[in-house]
Order: C-alpha cells, then structure tokens, then sequence
C-alpha cells in the first residue's frame, strides 16, 4: 500500500525523446496516407489554423507539462496519449493514426458514409485511420 502511494507521487520530470525508428514509422505512414495530396494539404492547413491543435504540436516538439492540472482543458484528452502522439510535416498522429481537426470531421465522416459499407463497417473504418478529439 505505501510504496503505490509513493510510487504514484513521484514523476519523471524529463521529456521523452523520439527514438529514431518511430520517426521512420510516422515518415512512412504519412507518404502513404490513403488521402490525395489536395486532402493532405487541407490537413496540414487546418491542423495550422486550430489553435488547441498547435498548443499539441508544441507539446509534441517541446515537452508535455508534467501535471495534467496545468495542461488547458481543450488538449487534456491529447495529454493521455502523450506518448503515442508524432509530428510530421505538419501532421499529427496517434499511432498510426491522422488527428483530425474538428473543422475537417464532418467532411470526413461524409467521405467515409459515401462508400455506402454500413454503419459498423463505416465507423470501423474511421477508427483505423482517423483520430479526433475535443
């Protein structure tokens, strides 16, 4: 009992760094990404002009905060992802996933219904290449 408690106060207070290998992963993913270039470029824009997205991006290539009390509102379900989230050429990814700006979501969720697979196919789908939140 005492050494969980102790163990869930104490917290690294340095940044991890991205390994080599990951960066190769994320290079990979977004040259082939199931999208158009037009559609990537309006992803690289969007992802620019959402301000909750640039405070990740920052987060991203500067460090997270150390406690979730002081990371904003908005990007707090991105601060429990912290690990698994890259950068690349202006994309963010969870995985092997594209984040998704919000001003993007509705046209993808469109995208994705007009190849009429049904509902669970549909959203089966976005969940393999898509990750949006807040």
């Amino acid at each position: 009992m005492y050494l969980a408690d102790t163990l869930s106060r104490t917290y690294v207070q340095d940044t991890i760094k991205d390994y080599p290998e990951m960066m190769y992963i994320v290079h990979s993913i977004s040259k082939h990404l199931p999208m158009s270039e037009n559609r990537i470029n309006q992803f690289k824009q969007e992802t620019k002009a959402v301000s909750y997205l640039q405070i990740v991006l920052k987060y991203i290539k500067e460090g997270w905060l150390v406690s979730l009390k002081n990371v904003p509102n908005i990007v707090k379900p991105y601060f429990k992802a912290q690990n698994d989230l890259h950068t690349n050429e202006g994309l963010i990814f969870l995985g092997d996933k594209i984040v998704v700006p919000y001003t993007l979501r509705r046209n993808m969720l469109q995208l994705i219904h007009e190849a009429h697979f049904g509902m669970e196919k549909c959203k089966k789908r976005a969940r393999e290449l898509m990750y949006g939140q807040a």
